[in-house]
């Protein structure tokens, strides 16, 4: 029994060694005969292809607009220089190799070391990274192989690596990749890059280590290390290489320390890339940034040719951007070393496609890209976003002519400010929006919670910081903030009944000898319901018809928006940080931004939206020639609601005094009335008659300089629009506080000049600057923001004095500094409140704070 035991075992032992020989001679087969696929393979392909090898020419990528017009095209034959290897100095070949390939000598065309440490980092990050690739794949892939980043590409890699290093001495491999490696701006090839970056030929005898570093480092992200573009970065990758080279004794620490000194290239020597028009480049970079991070196309595939890009590019869009931004005209004084920066953007107000850009006024390739890159507090363009839209959507009580509290006021330390410096107990959502006041804003943001307005930013595409939960959204005041392009797009929601539209530069991309063809489908978010939506817009609408956003009005178009400015900390209350307007016609929503960067005190823009506002209304007048001018159409669905029309509340005025120039003069305001009104101002003598002193204005304004020391009384009377007199304002006395201010602080302190002059919006400090423009709009476009803005009773002159003493008659901006008691300033100066208690169930108390 026993010896028949042992036999079984024996027999199974023997069974499963059998099976195991077997399975590993199968396994040796099959990698054997897997090389020699690969071997097979890689031949096959570089013979097929071999010519590729000796000629890069290809037909060139284009670049087409809206309307299917070539933009530009990226023309890419061959090398204008290639340059054989023997003519290259061995400072530049080390360099690429340290950086690239330490082991190119060594290895048969694939580094298996390299190989298993980039699967590693695969597997870690998840990704497909293009990790661990020697000089020899990098060249097959370049000249052989698609975009599509698969495993599968990458065995097609190593096989042609392993047939290219089989046909080819190391030298030649070196020399084509040499003359073929993409150093960003459209120049392939280490001759070309040297001429454009260098302004000299690798073999010119001035060419050094530093010199080499400075190409070498630049493969790995043509863009990120662009030496012109991102000098610290590249300076930074340079720097290592050269230490590298010293570790690996190519390089003495002295010759090593000698080469990181050299200063690194600043300009171009020659123009390199797409042909673009003047202005043009922003955009283009959006589109190249925008081809990869989408379809995964990259700058370096674009270049070597044969794709066709369709853009939503509007040529007569960016034009009129071009011009008027080349127009110092319309931008505030230049400061002491610089201008003041803008970036403006212009979307399809139904698809979201990219119309235009300006990425700065100054725009330098591949940089900065105001227009999508900053982020910087909206002001009150934000408030239809965070307070007025979320509002209406989430809760059936509020609607347009809602009253909100217009009350002076605390909540829970934070005590908002209407720019005129004027309250009341209520006032209407319609007419708040309309004259851009403070207080109902944030009173209503309290009233729904802070997280109900912090949700609808999430759906319009605004994500804030946990630090930003609190009511200063309600006036734009975040503590990083926002960029043209998120604006932009969120307004997208207004014109197409609650719907937001994605912005995107690229409707299609094709390569037909690849076999590549990716349509953007348009992505759209339901964010408002269609009559929330419309109700919003019809606001936004009597804003620019009426209200602060007069200025951006066009001549014989439609037009709605909202403007917004943020007050300086490097200045005094009659200076801005930022001026924004964001508005749109039918056809296209535009974000405008001025503002210095960085502000400070030699740097201070004392002008405001009503500059942004008539940006957006130059562009477009001009970009919309020829087109159609159509009213804007209303959501299916949506019912105009018979609501009960706003009573126009008595007229209320103040006087203040104050001087200028050694002159006297008396600065009326006035809120109440219509805006269909006109105003005569009349002097109360002391006799109780009245002097006429103005009549048929349309301002709210007005400036009586003072021929004697008599402390006048004044009244305004309004004039409907058949001419006839409606109730008078009451009669105001002038108040000498301001004076006594004034005089207290100096006379150097007031900066008004001229009489009848407009106060512009929202903190413009330079009211002689914001004069109406000549672009077509109608003759009170440039006023400002200061219309009727029908508040209730109550003197405004005793509801509290405004911030600038010296001149009574200039606004603060949306976002002003609070006041003591108030939280730290975050980093950009703004003074935020504290978050409420409870951000969904705060209800002002009875005398106005949160219990």
């Amino acid at each position: 029994m026993a010896t028949k035991a042992k036999k079984k075992v024996r027999k199974k032992k023997n069974s499963l060694l059998m099976i195991a020989v077997s399975f590993a001679i199968f396994l040796i087969l099959s990698v054997i005969g897997g090389y020699f696929a690969l071997l097979y393979a890689g031949d096959r392909m570089i013979a097929e292809n071999e010519q590729k090898l000796k000629d890069l020419k290809a037909e060139p990528t284009v670049i087409y607009d809206k309307n299917g017009d070539e933009m530009t095209s990226l023309i890419r034959e061959k090398n204008r220089h290639y340059k054989p290897i023997n003519e290259m100095p061995k400072v530049l070949i080390d360099a690429f190799l340290t950086v690239e390939d330490q082991r190119f000598y060594e290895h048969k065309g694939i580094d298996m070391i390299r190989i298993g440490g980039a699967i590693v980092n695969d597997i870690k990050k998840g990704s497909l990274a293009e990790g661990g690739s020697t000089i020899t794949q990098q060249l097959a892939r370049t000249v052989f192989l698609t975009m599509d980043q698969t495993f599968w590409r990458k065995t097609k890699e190593m096989s042609i690596a392993i047939g290219l290093e089989r046909r080819y001495s190391k030298d030649q491999i070196l020399e084509m990749y040499l003359n073929r490696v993409y150093l960003g701006e459209g120049e392939f090839g280490v001759e070309d890059a040297a001429n454009f970056y260098l302004g000299k030929s690798v073999s010119d005898p001035k060419f050094n280590a530093a010199d080499a570093a400075t190409l070498a480092a630049i493969p790995k992200s043509p863009t990120y290390y662009s030496p012109f573009n991102y000098p610290d970065r590249a300076k930074e990758r340079r720097d290592t290489i050269l230490r590298l080279m010293m570790e690996e004794g190519i390089l003495t620490q002295e010759q090593k320390e000698q080469a990181q000194a050299q200063p690194l290239p600043t300009e171009p020597t020659e123009t390199a890339g797409a042909s673009l028009k003047k202005g043009y480049r922003a955009y283009f970079d959006q589109m190249v940034d925008e081809a990869e991070a989408r379809y995964g196309v990259t700058e370096e595939e674009l270049y070597r040719g044969g794709w066709e890009v369709y853009t939503t590019f509007d040529p007569k869009i960016q034009d009129a951007m071009v011009d008027q931004y080349a127009n110092a005209k319309n931008f505030p004084k230049d400061g002491a070393k610089r201008g003041v920066e803008s970036a403006m953007i212009v979307v399809d107000a139904k698809n979201g496609g990219i119309a235009g850009m300006v990425g700065g006024r100054n725009y330098a390739a591949k940089g900065f890209n105001y227009a999508t890159d900053m982020q910087r507090q909206p002001g009150s363009s934000f408030k239809p976003l965070a307070v007025y839209a979320p509002a209406i959507d989430s809760d059936s009580r509020w609607e347009s002519n809602s009253s909100l509290s217009n009350k002076k006021q605390s909540f829970n330390g934070y005590e908002p400010r209407n720019y005129n410096n004027k309250y009341s107990e209520t006032v209407s959502m319609n007419r708040a929006l309309i004259d851009s006041l403070n207080v109902p804003a944030v009173w209503l943001l309290n009233e729904i919670g802070v997280s109900t307005g912090i949700d609808y930013l999430k759906k319009f595409g605004i994500e804030l910081a946990p630090e930003d939960r609190n009511l200063a959204i309600a006036l734009g005041g975040l503590s990083k903030g926002t960029s043209p392009l998120k604006m932009a797009q969120a307004y997208t929601a207004f014109v197409n009944g609650g719907v937001m539209s994605e912005a995107h530069s690229i409707s299609k991309i094709t390569n037909k000898s690849v076999g590549v063809e990716r349509v953007y489908e348009v992505k759209q978010t339901e964010v408002l319901k269609p009559q929330s939506a419309w109700e919003v817009h019809s606001m936004l609408e009597r804003a620019v018809q009426e209200g602060t956003g007069k200025a951006a009005r066009i001549s014989g178009r439609h037009v709605a928006g909202k403007t917004g400015t943020t007050q300086s900390i490097a200045g005094g209350s009659d200076v801005n940080k930022d001026a924004w307007f964001v508005g749109y016609t039918p056809e296209y929503v535009g974000a405008v931004w001025m503002g210095f960067d960085p502000e400070d005190k030699q740097h201070l823009m004392r002008q405001g939206s009503s500059l942004t506002a008539q940006m957006f209304s130059k562009v477009l007048a001009e970009g919309l020639k020829g087109v159609k001018s159509t009213d804007f159409v209303k959501p299916g669905g949506v019912q105009e609601e018979q609501k009960q029309e706003e009573t126009q509340p008595p007229l209320q005025l103040a006087a203040d005094m104050t001087l200028d120039n050694g002159k006297l003069k008396a600065v009326l305001s006035w809120i109440g009335g219509s805006p269909e009104y006109t105003y005569d101002v009349y002097r109360v003598l002391p006799n109780g008659e009245r002097q006429l002193i103005a009549s048929g204005m349309k301002e709210t304004v007005f400036v009586d300089v003072l021929d004697t020391t008599t402390p006048y009384k004044y009244v305004v009377v309004p004039r409907n629009e058949d001419g006839e007199e409606e109730a008078p304002s009451n009669v105001a006395e002038i108040s000498t506080t301001q004076l006594e201010n004034l005089l207290n602080a100096g006379e150097d302190a007031g900066n008004y000049e001229g009489d009848n002059s407009v106060p512009a919006e929202e903190g413009d400090g330079n009211p002689e600057e914001d004069q109406p423009s000549d672009n077509g709009n109608s003759e009170n476009s440039g006023q400002g923001e200061n219309p009727s803005n029908g508040q209730g009773q109550g003197n405004p002159g005793n509801q509290g004095n405004p911030s600038n003493p010296a001149d009574p008659s200039l606004p603060p901006p949306d976002i002003a500094n609070p006041g003591a008691g108030q939280s730290n300033p975050p980093s950009q100066g703004i003074e935020l409140p504290p978050p409420p208690p409870d951000q969904d169930s705060q209800n002002p108390g009875v005398n106005g704070t949160n219990g």
